[in-house]
This record gives structure tokens, C-alpha cells and sequence, in this order.
């Protein structure tokens, strides 16, 4: 029963391998390998028409050019926590127009441009350029604290597309830069720093000025406390007249000595 089994299993699978659909209208008859292969061929026909170029295109010139910072163009090295700004030129040669869609930045990971680390918001600008025309685009951005003292991947890309509708991704940026410590921004760790530093000086100067205040006090209270001893009148010949000027000394000379009063005599009583 088996083996009848398995024969019978063996010949209907013989039999279905070699079945073949006929078309019902003009009887030729095709294979589901044509299908498949006929459907990729037209699959491709039709994405062909809307293929994304990767490049510039022959009508189009395109230049890149840094404004901020004024040295990026020559070391290729942006402070960090500043802003960047770019432009791109762009010329149509072609007899057609162009219209810029957009601007795309990016930082990658400098040994695989394919790693992409931050992404920025694409610049949109939707601007027609007519033929024969030349049209300058430009972007900013500004680079975080957290990526200076090491190197990153800049990659700008230009998405445009011609009269036809054929759309174009042309790369104008594809370096290494280096980002540098801003050494002249004032974070907030120096500040509060700086604030704390002060804080101490202003607790210092109240410290000493306590101090004084109170020494100065114990100094006025023990000099209160001392007894007062007249030293008296000095006599002449101690009295120094070197100060006096001659002219007032001479007038006392010649002025008259004031006569001492007499004594009255007391009188007599009988």
C-alpha cells in the first residue's frame, strides 16, 4: 500500500510540472518565467522615466564658496558654538529651466562619509533659473560645543530639477573639517564660577571689615578706662619761643607791665 502510495504521488507530480496555461483568446501559450521577466522589463521602462540623478547635470555649473567663518575656505576649521554660512552658485548653460529645490547639510563620521552623526534642516528655496541665467543660494548653521577638538565629515548636496521634471542631486561639499574650542564664549560653568569666586571675595572683605570694627572698639574702650593726669602749666624757661615771630615778642617788651594793685590799709576802729 506504501509503495502504491508513493508511486502514484511521484506520477502526479510528473504530471503537474508539465502543465502549461493556454491563453483562451488566441491559444499561444506562455510560461510564468516570461511573465515575471516581461513585468521587470516593464517596471524598469517605467522608473526610468522618473530616475533620480546622482550628479550635476550638463547644462548646469555649480560653485561652493564659505563666508563665515572668513578662513574656512583655506584650513577647512570652524569654532565650535558659531555659526557657518555657505554659498552655491548656480549656472544654467542649457536652454531650459532649472528650478533649486533644496539644500541638504549633514555631518558624518569622518572615517565612513556613509555614517551619518547629525543631520540639519534642509534649506528650502523653490527658485526658478532661467537659461543663460546665474542664481546664488545660500545656508547657515551653527556647530555644538560637544563636537570640538575632533574632526567631523561636512557633506552639502543641491537637489534641482530641469523643465522635464528629472530630478538632480549634484554634491558641492564633501570634506573633513575640524572643529575647534571657542575659547572667547562664556559658558555658563565659567559664569557660575566667576559668580561663586566673587562671592568669596565679598565674604572675605565683610570678614576683615568685622574684624576691624571690632578691634578698633576694644582699642577706644581701653583708652577710655585710663586715668587722666593734669601735667600742669609749664614754666617760662621751658616754654620754646622760637615759634613766635620777633615782631610779637618785641611789643611785649615795650608794652607796660600792668601795675600790681596796692594793699588797703585796714582802718582803725576806736
Amino acid at each position: 500500500m506504501k509503495a502504491t502510495r508513493v508511486l502514484c504521488l511521484i506520477g502526479f507530480l510528473l504530471v503537474a510540472s508539465g502543465i502549461r496555461a493556454e491563453d483562451p483568446i488566441d491559444g499561444e501559450v506562455t510560461d510564468d518565467a516570461g511573465d515575471v521577466k516581461a513585468a521587470a522589463a516593464g517596471s524598469a521602462s517605467a522608473t526610468e522615466d522618473d530616475e533620480l540623478t546622482i550628479g550635476a547635470s550638463p547644462d548646469a555649473t555649480l560653485a561652493f564658496v564659505f563666508t563665515m567663518p572668513a578662513n574656512a575656505n583655506h584650513q577647512r576649521e570652524f569654532p565650535a558654538n558659531r555659526p557657518v554660512r555657505y554659498l552655491i552658485g548656480f549656472q544654467n548653460r542649457g536652454e531650459k529651466d532649472f528650478i533649486i529645490k533644496s539644500s541638504e547639510t549633514s555631518f558624518r563620521y569622518p572615517m565612513d562619509f556613509n555614517y551619518h552623526i547629525q543631520n540639519f534642516t534642509q534649506g528650502q528655496y523653490n527658485r526658478r533659473v532661467a537659461p543663460k541665467e546665474e542664481v546664488t543660494v545660500d545656508y547657515s548653521f551653527f556647530t555644538h560645543e560637544s563636537f570640538a577638538g575632533r574632526p567631523l565629515g561636512l557633506v552639502v548636496n543641491l537637489h534641482y530639477e530641469d523643465a522635464e521634471g528629472r530630478l538632480y542631486v549634484n554634491n558641492v561639499f564633501n570634506e573633513t573639517i575640524t572643529i575647534l574650542e571657542d575659547d572667547s564664549s562664556f559658558s555658563t560653568e565659567t559664569g557660575f564660577l566667576y559668580l561663586v569666586f566673587a562671592g568669596f571675595i565679598v565674604l572675605a572683605l565683610f570678614a576683615v571689615q568685622h574684624f576691624l570694627n571690632k578691634l578698633s572698639r576694644k582699642t577706644g574702650l581701653q583708652k577710655k578706662r585710663q586715668p587722666q593726669t593734669e601735667t600742669g602749666t609749664t614754666s617760662g624757661a621751658e616754654v620754646d619761643f622760637e615759634w613766635i615771630p620777633r615782631e610779637v615778642l618785641k611789643q611785649n617788651e615795650k608794652s607796660p607791665k600792668p601795675s600790681s594793685p596796692k594793699p588797703r590799709k585796714a582802718k582803725k576802729v576806736d
